[in-house]
């Protein structure tokens, strides 16, 4: 069976990465929901993409991972 689950964190993970990298470019048009945040307190808008970035990464790595040993195996040809 497909593994449909490790590739949907795949999917989330690169768009994931693709906001940090939006924020880290853009920091002036952050969410006001991603502003009251601990991270944004401690780290500003800066802080927030590279989480998000690193995040995306890391849920990529791991869905890539996942499908690679989940995906089923190849039948033997007689």
């Amino acid at each position: 069976m497909i593994p449909f689950k490790a590739i949907l964190l795949v999917i989330v993970g690169l768009v994931c990465a693709g906001q940090g990298v939006w924020t880290l470019l853009h920091p002036q048009a952050l969410a006001a929901v991603n502003r009251g945040g601990l991270l944004y307190e401690r780290f500003g808008p800066n802080g927030v993409g590279a989480g998000m970035l690193l995040m995306g990464i890391a849920m990529t790595a791991i869905g890539l991972v996942w499908a690679r040993y989940a995906w089923p195996a190849r039948r033997q040809r007689n």
